[in-house]
């Protein structure tokens, strides 16, 4: 069984979501859909698979998870509060999702203007409710943008402003980042440094390890097709020691 080849202390697997959600099928970006059904069943596996859940945050201060799995979720649509809270509070699973803080009540502009559909992100009402039940909020940046593009002075604005937006909408310390597209270069983890950030993620697929750069963590992505098999398999390569 795949509990029982799991090594006793594993590597961290990082699961990034996008919207929790029945797929719209005007969209451009159907593989960012997770049916709320199928979300479920891979929560109940987490928790079958005696996964704990843990808040990215805490990879800066903590010991290592022996058996820990997080959970991320991009861009802040209003379907993570409506659908997918829900359940993570029922089957006590946490996890960080990373809003885009200039659009804060908005909609994703930076797809809508490449021709996908517009879906509503959170207001500061609904991150405030994230946070009251134990949810942790991290940057996505101003405006979603390609960091590793940009001059010096907006690159700073892009990630120390976010910051304080959010920390000003919440009441809490925003200590983890999201490189929008993973698009990151030296500069850009150097300046998430420097603002003040304890750890950021890429989209670079795999396990992530204790001497794992906690400012390139990888990620497994979960999408409309990775149906339960395909996440357990997912699951599996992300906690294999020899990756």
């Amino acid at each position: 069984m795949f509990v029982a080849r799991m090594p006793v202390s594993t590597p961290l697997p990082i699961l990034m979501y996008h919207k929790i959600a029945p797929i719209n099928r005007r969209s451009t970006l159907r593989g960012h859909y997770v049916h709320p059904g199928m979300f479920e069943r891979q929560l109940k596996a987490l928790k079958l698979l005696k996964f704990s859940s843990v808040q990215l945050g805490t990879l800066y201060d903590n010991d290592w998870p022996s058996r820990g799995v997080i959970l991320t979720f991009d861009d802040g649509y209003t379907n993570f509060i409506d659908s997918a809270v829900p359940k993570m509070v029922r089957l006590g699973i946490s996890g960080t999702v990373f809003m885009v803080s200039g659009q804060v009540g908005g909609t994703n502009e930076w797809d809508v203007k490449n021709g996908d559909v517009s879906e509503p992100l959170m207001t500061q009402a609904q991150l405030r409710e994230c946070v009251s039940k134990g949810m942790e909020v991290g940057s996505h940046t101003i405006d979603h943008v390609h960091l590793d593009q940009l001059p010096l002075h907006e690159l700073r604005r892009q990630l120390m402003d976010s910051k304080a937006q959010l920390e000003a909408i919440v009441g809490v310390p925003i200590t983890t980042l999201c490189y929008p597209y993973g698009r990151q270069n030296e500069a850009v983890r150097s300046m998430a440094k420097e603002a003040g950030y304890r750890v950021a993620t890429s989209t670079k697929k795999g396990p992530n390890f204790p001497n794992t750069d906690r400012f390139e963590l990888r990620r497994v992505n979960i999408r409309s097709d990775t149906l339960l098999p395909v996440f357990v398999s997912k699951l599996w390569r992300a906690t294999r020691h020899d990756r």
